[in-house]
């Protein structure tokens, strides 16, 4: 009787084990491992290339300067790249950014926000990402009321000598009060 009970508790000892071993390893987040950055840059809806610049909400929420954008149409200069999809309650699968680095964004957009989290394949820029860089790149937008440079024109040459033309007549006219102010004192 006791080899039997010793023999059922080593069978038992080596079923937990066994089920221990065999289990599937816990997951970090209920989403797919984003596919390979050649891969994910073909098939992504939105992929575009900036830098981080400022941070909030814990490194959950990056403002980023958008410098390329290699999928997805046109895009301001300036955007908020969220950290997850509830800004207000951290989540197991968010993601966080540091500020001043420039990555390469896969994020998808919900509820009109552009989200990220560690499921897309969003990653800091490495020098052989160029080599994958599509031909038809395109420059983010510039904010809504940002001056460019003046379309070139007939008037282009006179406001061009504007500046010096009003300073050599403001110079001009002070010499000329000048000289009148000494005449008269002269004649005095």
């Amino acid at each position: 009787m006791d080899v039997a009970r010793g023999l059922g508790r080593s069978l038992s000892a080596a079923a937990v084990v066994a089920a221990l071993l065999l289990a599937p390893a816990p997951v970090l987040a209920d989403c797919q491992m984003a596919p390979p950055f050649v891969e994910a840059v073909r098939t992504s809806d939105l992929v575009f290339v900036g830098t981080v610049t400022a941070l909030g909400n814990g490194g959950r929420s990056a403002t980023v300067e958008v410098e390329e954008v290699w999928r997805g149409g046109e895009m301001p200069a300036t955007v908020t790249v969220f950290g997850g999809t509830d800004p207000a309650q951290a989540m197991e699968d968010d993601r966080t950014f540091e500020a001043g680095v420039r990555y390469v964004f896969f994020p998808v957009e919900f509820e009109g926000r552009l989200v990220d989290h560690i499921c897309t394949a969003t990653t800091p820029w490495v020098d052989e990402f160029a080599a994958v860089r599509p031909a038809d790149v395109q420059t983010p937008v510039p904010p809504a009321g940002a001056a460019g440079p003046a379309a070139p024109g007939p008037l282009s040459a006179i406001a061009d000598l504007a500046l010096p033309v009003l300073t050599a007549l403001l110079i001009g006219g002070a010499a000329l009060v000048v000289a009148i102010a000494v005449g008269r004192r002269r004649e005095s």
